[in-house]
């Protein structure tokens, strides 16, 4: 997964996904020359913004907006990543035929060989796994001709899946069978996940699983000099 030059896009349910799942594995990809877009599908306004609502007069929807979109173009700057938001409203995140084409357009505009996504089975958390849905269905549909947006017909990029929701992996099967090894970037995910303030407990959490996958790696992969990894599974290509 780790070439040089990729073009890479990430597409997350809510304000912090990307970076807790993938941020190691973005900052590698990028420091190898490649280019990488973040699409977050929702601020996680309503159901990932504990840090916003524990005040005692938590702020209208769009003042919490604001203040995770700050939080996450943070993150994405410290990893060296663009991102955009779709501003799709979560829990529940909801996807029509027209969503799904503004996606199928933003992969066409960005022409992608390497798509980053959700587990396809990550039911415990259902925006995750619709997000999951559309990405696949953009990706499947990005090459075809009849199927019309604003930008033209690209290549399939490949599609691998990150981390199911922290804790769930028994629940929804979610068994890596690829690794990247983030020790060298592992203090710059740390760094870009303290930006995501009102997700407060991100970076000790993440700091277990990646020190879990690193054993995983060493022991499973022949990855012997690893200490921290990202795990993820394979669904098209690689």
């Amino acid at each position: 997964m780790l070439h040089e030059g990729r073009r890479v896009m990430v597409f997350s349910a809510h304000a912090a996904d990307f970076c807790s799942r993938a941020g190691g594995t973005i900052a590698r990809l990028v420091d190898l020359g490649g280019e990488v877009l973040v699409y977050d599908m929702t601020y996680g306004e309503r159901c990932e913004s504990p840090g916003i609502y524990a005040r005692s007069e938590p702020p209208p929807l769009d003042e919490i907006k604001k203040i995770r979109w700050q939080e996450m173009q943070g993150a994405a700057g410290t990893l060296g990543a663009e991102i955009r938001c779709f501003d799709f409203g979560d829990s529940p995140l909801i996807f029509d035929t027209d969503r799904r084409l503004q996606i199928t357009d933003a992969v066409r505009s960005f022409q992608p060989d390497l798509v980053l996504t959700h587990w396809h089975n990550d039911v415990l958390h259902p925006d995750h796994v619709e997000t999951t849905k559309a990405v696949i269905w953009a990706c499947r549909y990005c090459d075809a001709p009849g199927v019309k947006t604003d930008h033209n017909w690209c290549e399939e990029p490949d599609i691998v899946c990150y981390e199911a929701t922290l804790g769930t992996a028994p629940v929804t099967r979610y068994l890596p069978d690829l690794y990247v090894d983030i020790t060298s970037v592992y203090e710059r995910k740390m760094e870009a996940l303290r930006h995501l303030a009102s997700q407060s407990q991100l970076p000790d959490n993440y700091a277990i699983l990646a020190r879990y996958r690193g054993l995983e790696a060493k022991t499973t992969a022949n990855m012997k000099t690893c200490i921290y990894a990202e795990g993820f599974c394979r669904m098209v290509g690689q």
